[in-house]
């Protein structure tokens, strides 16, 4: 299951309903100090039942007969539920899903001297009369509806199971449907939420003021949310285990009772088996890091801490390439910039970015810092503000207006180092392997006398790093260039995997925004794919095979053959390998079967458009 997104009802600092979407990969929850970014974590951390909710989390502006509640919907929801023994049912035939056919749960707080919480589905339920409450209606209870309709039972397939009694039913009328909030708290409405619970993903909150003990430091968390890896894969097996205890031990309070009833009677009447608490099985299991000297982790500096979280996710990232099984999982991260050296800070989000395009995982980040919120896609971003009255204003950074508030905001600035003088035009890129490739495939290029000259050494043309084809910082970057009123192009990845991704078409979007620039798309996937392979055999002295692939990842498939031959890192194939590829070698590379050479092609266009001599 995913989150698609979050409703908090006078929760803490968020008076009324407030509304944040969520993205199906990563969203950036941005703004000020006590702007209410942590709050959304926290809100998610007690719906999936990590934390409690306490009685100073009511809005104080909220009136008594006012209740708290934190709503979450979902999509991937599980196709199928078993509601009783004997059938299988979907949220769909049940009529639980909302108006937009997502799965949405709330938990209602009523806080008073004692807390006590109502979950519920919101679901577009049928409205017609007797059929407004079929879920919440016991088996005798829905045979008894049967005999007031008139209708014929005996027609029903099995009548032990509800959910054939309740589709019969359904099939009997033409529905009409309303929003109805439907209680989990009676007969099957129970089941479905025990059967739901084992589909929830898993939540991780990271947070920036975690205290430092053995057992509660930001370094355990890790090997905690590992544990509670380990015991999801196995859930059926621990629901199996628990039942069986359940049953051995209700037998023998049954039959204790059953003695005593012919000491007592009404002694053994007033007793009850109460079996209502479930193990917590993560408790029951601990682990922690030392060094080789037995210093233990959490007395080491907060950074050292915090740099070993930044590995937890580096080492996630790569599993979860393997492993994209069992139960979707999110993860929270409030401000992972905290004690962190900027260098860290940027290594993080380029983490999480890559942990976030894997299947069944999401990203929530919260932030104030310019250089994490410069990086995050512009589409992922939630910018929570407070008006004059104090009340939370929560927008999508969807337009120049809020755009330009954000990075007036947080600080977001464009780069300094732009001449404005000698060059005659820039060309963005996104990032340092874009700059080797361009600069070495311009310097042969001239050489060869393909082009004129070297014109990014001859500094007529600047090389810019955006840091992505879609994030704040690019946008500030493109908004600068446009106010200096010189010729700019574009050369980013396509990012193409030859299914036409999701990625892939956002990069295509992106160029279609900038018709009147010189935007170029690599034909292949990215700057990797270029690589030669006569590059790879001089490298590793005839060791290492190397078949080129237009759209694959090569960062994943290269990378691992190189290593016992090359101390090269995935990030830096081209910075290692790219300044060593020959002439000829980049014509027959980069030239298509129709003998069309890209990025002469390229070359060629940003010469016309930047005036600049043309190409011999």
């Amino acid at each position: 299951m995913k989150l698609v997104s979050v409703n908090l009802e006078n929760f803490r600092g968020y008076r009324g309903n407030n509304l944040i979407n969520i993205d199906s990969d990563l969203t950036g929850i941005i703004g000020k100090n006590d702007a209410g970014k942590s709050t959304v974590l926290e809100a998610l951390d007690i719906f999936f039942e990590n934390s409690n909710i306490d009685k100073s989390d009511k809005c104080v502006h909220a009136s008594d007969d006012e209740l708290v509640s934190i709503t979450c919907t979902f999509s991937d929801f599980p196709e199928s539920l078993s509601l009783d023994e004997s059938s299988q049912t979907t949220l769909l035939n049940e009529y639980l899903l909302n108006q937009n056919s997502l799965l949405e749960i709330k938990k209602t707080f009523r806080i008073t001297q004692k807390i006590s919480t109502d979950l519920s589905i919101i679901a577009n339920y049928p409205s017609n009369a007797g059929l407004d409450n079929l879920i919440t209606l016991k088996n005798t209870e829905l045979k008894a509806l049967f005999k007031t309709k008139q209708l014929e039972i005996s027609k029903v397939d099995d009548q032990r199971s509800n959910t054939c009694l309740r589709q019969f039913l359904f099939k009997s009328e033409n529905l009409s449907f309303a929003t109805k909030e439907i209680p989990l708290n009676k007969e099957d409405a129970r089941n479905i939420w025990d059967s739901l619970k084992l589909y929830l993903p898993i939540f991780a909150l990271f947070k920036s003021d975690r205290n430092s003990s053995d057992q509660d430091s930001e370094v355990q968390d890790p090997m905690k949310l590992a544990i509670k890896h380990a015991l999801s894969e196995i859930e059926p097996q621990l629901k199996a285990i628990q039942e069986h205890i359940k049953s051995k031990v209700e037998d023998v309070a049954q039959r204790t009772l059953s003695k005593l009833s012919e000491m007592d009677a009404a002694l053994a009447k007033d007793l009850i088996p109460d079996f209502s608490k479930d193990p917590k099985w993560d408790s029951i299991f601990s682990m922690s890091l030392s060094s080789e000297q037995g210093i233990p982790v959490n007395k080491r500096g907060s950074g050292v801490r915090r740099l070993i979280l930044l590995n937890f996710f580096r080492a996630e990232a790569e599993k979860k390439f393997i492993e994209a099984n069992g139960r979707s999982i999110i993860y929270a991260i409030e401000e992972p910039e905290t004690s962190q050296h900027p260098n860290y800070q940027e290594m993080l989000i380029r983490a999480l970015l890559d942990l976030a395009i894997l299947p069944k995982t999401q990203i929530l980040v919260t932030t104030h810092t310019p250089a994490l919120a410069g990086l995050m896609p512009i589409s992922s971003l939630r910018y929570i503000t407070k008006n004059e009255n104090n009340q939370h204003t929560i927008e999508h950074a969807s337009n120049d207006e809020i755009l330009i508030s954000i990075s007036n905001d947080l600080g977001i600035h464009p780069f300094g180092a732009i001449s404005n003088t000698q060059c005659k035009g820039y060309i963005f890129v996104e990032g340092v392997s874009d700059v080797v490739f361009l600069k070495h495939i311009v310097a042969k290029f001239a050489e060869n006398s393909i082009i004129a000259k070297d014109y990014i050494e001859s500094l007529d043309i600047q090389l810019l790093i955006s840091g992505g084809s879609d994030n704040l910082k690019h946008w500030v970057n493109y908004k600068l260039i446009e106010s200096l009123q010189k010729p700019w192009a574009v050369f980013f990845d396509s990012d193409n995997d030859g299914q036409n991704c999701d990625k892939y078409q956002k990069n295509l979007s992106i160029q279609a925004k900038y018709p009147q620039i010189v935007f170029h798309l690599t034909k292949k996937r990215e700057c990797e794919n270029y690589l030669h392979p006569n590059v790879i055999l001089r490298e590793t002295n005839n060791s290492v095979i190397y078949v080129p692939d237009n759209f694959s990842d090569q960062k994943l498939s290269l990378h691992p053959q190189l290593l016992p031959h090359i101390a090269v890192k995935k990030t830096n194939l081209i910075e290692k390998l790219w300044g060593k590829t020959t002439f000829e070698e980049i014509l027959e590379s980069c030239t298509d079967s129709d003998g069309n050479n890209e990025f002469l092609g390229f070359i060629n266009r940003v010469e016309e458009r930047f005036g600049l001599i043309s190409s011999k």
